[in-house]
């Protein structure tokens, strides 16, 4: 999300949710918060989507939340009013500012969003995201961008990068990526071209005559048939051929669509990337064999000529004894050519000719049975083909998870056990006593991600302790859900096992909450420190 995005919703919601209150705070998937909020104009709910890798914002009418799989967060904020939403001068923090004074805070740049509840002074008294890490602390300072005014500021900020649009970047602090090849596009100049000898005057026009433009939105999300390709605060210079422009009437409404529609495509993305590649390559593997196989069969048949060279024998050197290597004997079924036959010198003639006719008759059973082979082997590369082909005219979540469900023999048939575990998770999943369930990392990256990318603050972490092993992960629908000590006991041998030390009689092993787990900075993938810690002394004890 860009500034200039964030400062038109900020408006838009700001007439919108000034007095709404505050009915619920929930998470239903790792990094995204949902706020449900009672207005004038009828229930609504705010999504924050606390992801690095899309950060969003954005309002869907309607009370959003799910019956099961989900957990209440941020509980102190529940039950106050919203007296006004702005945003931060020239920075990407969110606030929402409440009727006694303390204001939720969401930040929406860098490697770690969050949303922060703060009172009066600024201090985090509770947040969404490494809760222990923020609170009692003063929240995040606003860091406006500087100001690009003039020409010469234009002009010191000006950086030689690669591509005309990357210059542009780097002399305008708020404009993204997208935006800066917007500007130049507008100036009538390639993206893409070099910067080297650009017209900055030209270009520095282009970009605030853009600037004014974005401070009137006329929003548009672009279509390429079902898919969203992009949102733009106002149309475009020159949008691709084949997408379908839609406009909007408000930033809101344009951008709840566009997101709504981000997340649906990612989901998709999650699902089609692990099965598209390895089918694909699966069929692939096929259709190579179907082609070497036919090349081979397309070659002459050599029983032919096994079964000619036995004639020549029985029919010219029928008297021959061994110990000769070859014989040359004229062509009496053909041309009359001479023909040089090898032979064995351990037999006669007639055995040598005995011997061709074997390998005639063997030859073309093995031909027949290279053909049925081929045979199957075409029509299972072309059962692949039609598989892939099915796969890649899915284009939602919805239709590919159709497919793997009527279609999971046919996709076991060429991927195995991959054909049923959706995308490939770094770990492991083991259900545990009392309804609950193990996360297992299955190796350095897998331990990072699992704790630092899918564990929630109050989940149960553990490790066997002092050894390389995996990262266990215990989910908990909230801070108050009780883990039972048996279904702690079986997680914590989980974590023995998956361990340098299973061979050991008693291992001990870490038990804590996920917000004591800290990455060690510099540290190698799935390398922590823990703050706080019970330990559990278990026998090793494979799943």
């Amino acid at each position: 999300m860009d500034v200039y995005t964030l400062r038109a919703l900020a408006r838009e919601w700001d007439a919108r949710l000034g007095g709404a209150v505050v009915t619920e705070a929930w998470t239903q998937s790792p990094r995204e918060l949902s706020l449900g909020l009672d207005s004038d104009a009828g229930p609504t709910t705010l999504r924050v989507i606390c992801d690095p890798a899309l950060t969003l914002v954005f309002r869907t009418d309607g009370a959003g939340r799910q019956r099961r799989n989900t957990a209440d967060v941020l509980a102190r904020v529940v039950g106050r009013r919203i007296s006004r939403v702005r945003v931060a001068e020239r920075d990407r923090h969110l606030f929402l500012d409440l009727t006694d004074g303390s204001r939720l805070q969401i930040v929406l740049f860098g490697s770690r969003p969050n949303a922060l509840w703060t009172d009066a002074d600024g201090i985090v008294r509770a947040a969404f995201l490494d809760e222990d890490t923020h609170l009692g602390e003063p929240a995040p300072a606003v860091r406006p961008a500087p100001e690009v005014e003039t020409l010469e500021a234009f002009a010191d900020r000006w950086k030689e990068r690669k591509t005309l649009a990357q210059s542009v970047a780097s002399a305008v602090p708020l404009f993204p990526r997208g935006l800066a090849t917007e500007a130049v596009r507008r100036a009538g100049w390639d993206p893409d071209a070099s910067p080297a000898g650009a017209d900055q005057a030209a270009l520095f026009q282009a970009v605030r005559a853009f600037q004014a433009a974005l401070e009137q939105p006329e929003p548009v999300v672009y279509w390429r048939g079902p898919l969203a390709e992009a949102f733009a605060l106002v149309p475009q210079a020159a949008p691709q051929a084949d997408w379908r422009a839609e406009p909007f009437e408000s930033v809101d409404a344009a951008f709840g669509v566009w997101s709504k529609r981000s997340l649906a495509q990612r989901a998709y993305r999650e699902v089609y990337g692990p099965l598209e590649k390895p089918l694909a390559a699966a069929a692939a593997r096929r259709a190579r064999s179907a082609e070497a196989m036919l090349e081979e069969l397309s070659q002459p048949s050599r029983a032919d000529r096994y079964e000619t060279w036995g004639h020549l024998l029985m029919a010219s050197a029928g008297g021959q004894g061994p110990g000769h290597e070859a014989i040359t004997l004229p062509d009496i079924l053909g041309d009359g050519a001479p023909v040089e036959i090898p032979l064995d010198p351990a037999k006669t003639a007639i055995e040598n000719a005995e011997r061709y006719y074997d390998k005639a008759r063997k030859t073309r059973r093995a031909r027949a049975s290279a053909e049925a082979r081929w045979e199957d082997v075409n029509a299972t590369a072309e059962a692949a083909a039609d598989l892939l082909a099915r796969v890649r005219a899915t284009t939602t979540v919805t239709e590919l998870r159709t497919l793997k469900e009527t279609e999971a023999d046919a996709l076991a048939r060429f991927l195995g056990s991959r054909a049923d575990d959706g995308p490939q998770e770094p770990f492991r999943r083991y259900p545990l006593p009392g309804g609950f369930e193990a996360l297992v990392g299955k190796h350095g990256k897998g331990n990072a991600h699992l704790t630092t990318r899918v564990a929630s603050p109050h989940d149960l972490w553990l490790h066997a302790r002092g050894v390389p092993g995996s990262h266990v992960v215990v989910k908990r629908a909230g801070r108050s859900t009780v883990v039972p000590p048996e279904t702690v006991a079986e997680a914590a041998r989980l974590a023995a096992w998956f361990s340098t030390a299973k061979t050991q009689s008693v291992v001990p092993v870490t038990v804590t909450e996920k917000k004591y787990v800290r990455p060690i900075k510099g540290g190698a993938p799935g390398l922590v420190r823990v703050d706080r810690e019970d330990v559990l002394d278990v026998v090793p004890e494979a799943p």
